[in-house]
């Protein structure tokens, strides 16, 4: 039932703009204006047929301002040809309104003898300014919200577009890195190799199908976190020290996949280095569900020489992806804060979920 109430609806807009049936709804509405303007003196009936012939050319000029002098002259920016054409055409138009008026609208004697007065011309002069300006204002109002909504359409998709080409960038460099480890590990005939195929099956198939969502359960990027950790452990074994903590409650909890792993694969491409000796990764997850917060927090040690963001290009390209999304998709609404000394590296990130 509700499909068919939504067609219903989608066919009467359709139906709406294509016959541009609102035009014919603000006429009526205005001439009804008109006539309660003028029925304190006459009759009703008296008070519509006047209205509609008065309004009958106020819709002319209208019309030829709408869409032939503001698309050949204002659009333009022929400030003068403009405003000449439009003085000509109101002015114009008084004359066969006064013989309408004449021949057709019901007035006094008295009336009919002020129809060829200056205070006639005057005054229908004035009027009929009148509704083209109100008019006019209407459809250049209508013209800029139609242009501001196809910028903000052209924005989310410019934006759109600018995140699945990050994500693209972050999936290969993820891959080259796993596709190294597993290659050691067959090079070494280990029997963690298969155990090591079975892992990487399963990132990849979080990248495969949850990177292409916009937000995932936050429990599936953290057992994608988890994946990626074990299978590193193959590679490491016991040289490293690796800790993975979540604190607070992750029902109902969503997030942006892939906002993490570079961060990931920074500590362990710098953390698990053999000239460390005995290295550590430490990565944090708190959910704060009373202030709206998720807290991500990674540290590990590095050798003194080595700057993580200067040496590491490709850590760069990653992190750079990161700030990059991170502006698109929590603008004003994270913090990231970066801790680089000489022995030590650490990155926290705090993103408002709400």
């Amino acid at each position: 039932m509700k499909p068919v109430i939504n067609r219903f609806f989608s066919d009467a807009i359709k139906s709406f703009n294509y016959y541009k049936i609102y035009h014919f709804i603000f006429w009526i509405i205005y001439i009804a204006f008109w006539s309660i303007l003028i029925g304190a003196d006459v009759s009703w009936r008296q008070a519509i047929v006047s209205a509609s012939v008065f309004i009958f050319f106020h819709l002319l000029v209208s019309y030829f301002n709408n869409y032939f002098l503001i698309e050949w002259f204002l659009f333009r920016r022929q400030y003068i040809a403009y405003f000449l054409s439009l003085f000509l055409s109101i002015l114009l138009v008084c004359f066969p309104l006064a013989i309408a008026s004449y021949l057709y609208v019901p007035l006094s004697e008295e009336s009919i003898s002020n129809i060829w007065t200056l205070q006639f011309f005057i005054y229908n002069f004035l009027t009929i300014l009148f509704t083209v300006l109100l008019t006019a204002s209407i459809k250049l109002f209508r013209n800029w919200f139609l242009k501001e909504q196809t910028n903000k359409e052209l924005q989310k998709l410019n934006i759109e577009n600018e995140l699945r080409f990050l994500k693209s960038q972050i999936n290969p460099h993820f891959l080259f890195n796993n596709l190294n480890n597993l290659y050691a590990l067959t090079l070494k005939n280990s029997e963690l190799a298969p155990d090591a195929v079975l892992k990487l099956s399963n990132i990849l198939r979080f990248g495969l199908y949850e990177s292409q969502k916009q937000k995932v359960p936050i429990d599936d990027d953290i057992q994608f976190v988890r994946d990626y950790i074990e299978l590193e452990k193959l590679r490491l074994g016991e040289r490293t020290d690796i800790q993975l903590n979540v604190e607070g409650s992750t029902f109902g909890q969503m997030i942006e996949p892939f906002l993490f792993i570079n961060f990931i694969e920074n500590a362990f491409k710098h953390g698990a280095n053999p000239s460390l000796g005995k290295s550590y990764i430490h990565i944090n997850y708190l959910i704060d569900s009373e202030n709206k917060r998720l807290i991500f927090s990674i540290s590990n040690n590095k050798p003194g020489a080595l700057n993580n963001l200067d040496k590491d290009k490709v850590g760069g390209i990653g992190l750079k992806n990161v700030q990059t999304r991170l502006n698109i998709l929590y603008p004003g609404k994270h913090e990231l804060n970066i801790v680089d000394d000489k022995e030590n590296y650490s990155v926290t990130l705090i993103l408002q979920t709400v």
